[in-house]
């Protein structure tokens, strides 16, 4: 049975992928999918394939269509309206944080080392925040083998990443260099430029490989690990503050807007992850 409505949940988490910072791994836990996600992707290679495939491959079409029509908006948004919509997003991000102590059942789970490792994955995302995040102007791609295995292995890591709640794939492209690469093809491609298909499909492949790793090993870490897990996914939630932030509002209008929707944002990320989330991911 095809899940069509994944196709809305996977155009929200194609938008949200489009924004360094943001995670669609954050999405997937506010709409209640997670869990069902990494499963699905693992059932792709057994015999449930078919069930599978009918929830995955909806969310597929939804991001494709996002990050086809809805690029040139975001990017419209990011850089006229930059710190109002950043501030938008840090509300979403940090009103799923709740749930994640409410699953990890923290009052009786969590011990010392749980708060630790909390505290050092913050640290951590605060360290790669300042990592090499400058966008540099592309007017050209480079197809050479060379290039294109350096965009397989950005897929892949960015894809890992994608998959975890937290850590934005936009943000590991940009330290390994390759997301203003990725973002110009992707560009060009919707202006019918199909000389950019090489890297379209080098860093695609590598996305794919990606989130099949990942999903296999983050659903190992869930099953054996679980408090562990989820004591690292509230850090790199509390720790993607880092890189969506980009600064204070600088006027009246400004702080209001910023307040208004990083309240908003709060509000509505903490009631669709509460309502949609059951006890366990």
């Amino acid at each position: 049975m095809i899940r069509w409505f994944n196709i809305l949940r996977g155009f929200l988490m194609g938008i949200v992928e489009l924004i360094p910072g943001i995670s669609s791994g954050t999405l997937a836990l506010l709409l209640g999918i997670y869990d069902e996600l990494l499963i699905s992707i693992q059932k792709l290679f057994s015999k449930d394939f078919k069930k599978a495939a009918g929830f995955v491959f909806p969310l597929i079409i939804g991001m494709a269509i996002a990050i086809l029509s809805m690029s040139s908006v975001i990017n419209y948004f990011l850089v006229n309206h930059t710190i109002i919509v950043h501030w938008f997003f840090l509300g979403l991000v940090f009103g799923v944080v709740p749930m994640m102590f409410k699953l990890g059942n923290y009052k009786y789970e969590f011990k010392a080392v749980h708060y630790i490792l909390i505290v050092i994955t913050i640290v951590g995302m605060y360290f790669l925040s300042t990592v090499n995040t400058g966008v540099q102007d592309v007017t050209e791609v480079d197809t050479s083998p060379g290039v294109l295995l350096f965009l397989f292995i950005s897929g892949f890591l960015g894809a890992t990443a994608l998959v975890l709640p937290g850590l934005s794939g936009s943000v590991i492209l940009l330290i390994l260099g390759a997301y203003p690469v990725v973002i110009y093809s992707i560009s060009e491609f919707t202006s019918f430029n199909f000389e950019v298909l090489p890297v379209l499909f080098a860093t695609g492949f590598g996305i794919v490989f990606g989130v099949i790793f990942a999903s296999k090993f983050i659903h190992y870490l869930l099953t054996h690990f679980t408090y562990l897990t989820y004591a690292f996914i509230i850090g790199l939630l509390l720790g993607s503050s880092f890189p969506i932030y980009h600064g204070m509002p600088t006027n009246t209008v400004q702080w209001i807007l910023s307040v208004l929707l990083f309240l908003s944002g709060l509000i509505l990320s903490y009631y669709v992850s509460t309502k949609n989330n059951k006890e366990t991911i």
